[in-house]
């Protein structure tokens, strides 16, 4: 990464979603209180090309979780992003609205996290930011865009709670039950787990596809960022 020097550089403020006042900063989770605080931005650094996105997130729970890391390992998107009215949303989880058919499907990876454990990712995305995933067209490649800069955004990273691995076996299995084997055969089911070798230890990662229906038990953490200047371009409105 490169280091830039800036002439001023303002505070970056990351205000951890409270759920008891604002509606689904956590989602589907037994435990909001913790959940809330499992993301920690450390740092937001935005040059002419890139915003490299520096972050932490951590089990709080007493059991262990499958933390998204890849939301498409097979194509060029680490996260999805949405411009919203004066906001951007980055998305680092499956559970993701989507409108594409795609016939070997997304291959999403995730990072199991012991109790009380840490770590740290980075993400970087090009500008200016538009709207992209590799589940949803938006229909704006041929759209007129114009550049604007935003200064909110969100972030959101899912999680699955549980024996993941299991629940996905035993769901794609039932799911393969009676479909021709020419639908089938460019479909990878089981889920495939990993042992990668990282600072040393062997840490274990989990890869599946998104046509296991079990993906809308996802839950997620999110933060805002603030006063932050984030080049994107928007399609231009016709009236």
């Amino acid at each position: 990464m490169k280091n830039i020097n800036h002439n001023s550089k303002k505070t970056i403020c990351v205000i951890l979603l409270a759920c008891s006042v604002l509606l689904n900063g956590c989602r589907q989770r037994s435990h909001p209180s913790k959940a809330c605080h499992m993301i920690k931005v450390q740092n937001i650094e935005v040059t002419e090309k890139t915003l490299t996105l520096d972050y932490q997130v951590s089990n709080p729970f007493k059991y262990d979780i499958w933390v998204c890391e890849d939301i498409d390992t097979r194509r060029k998107y680490d996260v999805e992003t949405r411009i919203d009215v004066e906001m951007v949303w980055i998305k680092l989880l499956s559970n993701l609205e989507t409108n594409i058919s795609l016939e070997i499907g997304t291959l999403a990876k995730y990072r199991r996290l012991f109790p009380g454990e840490s770590h740290s990712e980075k993400i970087i995305l090009n500008l200016p930011i538009r709207n992209a995933s590799p589940v949803y067209n938006f229909h704006e490649d041929h759209k007129k865009h114009k550049q604007v800069v935003l200064h909110r955004a969100v972030f959101e990273v899912g999680y699955f709670e549980g024996k993941l691995i299991n629940t996905i076996s035993d769901d794609l299995e039932k799911f393969k039950r009676g479909r021709p084997a020419e639908e089938l055969k460019n479909t990878q089911f089981e889920p495939l787990v990993k042992e990668e070798i990282e600072d040393g230890q062997s840490r274990k990662f989990l890869y599946f596809t998104n046509i296991w229906l079990g993906i809308s038990k996802e839950k997620s953490a999110k933060v805002i960022i603030t006063d932050v200047n984030i080049p994107c371009s928007v399609v231009v409105d016709d009236q």
